[in-house]
């Protein structure tokens, strides 16, 4: 007798995706607004050029490398052009940190 593995099908998300879903009965994606409100309040009260330096600290416990760096600068311009405020532009860097792999798992 040969015995048959079945494969389930999953609907599950993926943590990271579950955090930025922005449905009203998500308390994953509401804890993850409420850390990135508080994220960007605290940043706020940095000097503008050290806000970067110190979501990555904050958040990731390094400092972030010169890509991580540029590419941030160029997110937070995007998002304040889009959003109209610093801080909801840097509520969305949390956000993105937030979801960061080397956030939510442990290697």
């Amino acid at each position: 007798m040969h015995s048959v593995w079945l494969i389930v099908a999953s609907v599950v998300a993926l943590q990271s995706i579950a955090r930025l879903n922005p449905s009203d009965d998500n308390a994953a994606s509401e804890l993850a607004r409420y850390d990135a409100k508080v994220l960007a309040a605290k940043l706020e009260k940095e000097p503008e050029s050290e806000r970067i330096d110190k979501a990555w600290e904050h958040v990731l416990s390094r400092r972030p490398t010169a890509d991580e760096k540029t590419a941030a600068r160029k997110f937070l311009d995007q998002q304040r052009k889009n959003l109209g405020s610093e801080s909801a532009a840097l509520q969305e860097l949390g956000r993105s940190l937030f979801n960061f792999n080397e956030f939510l798992y442990v290697d």
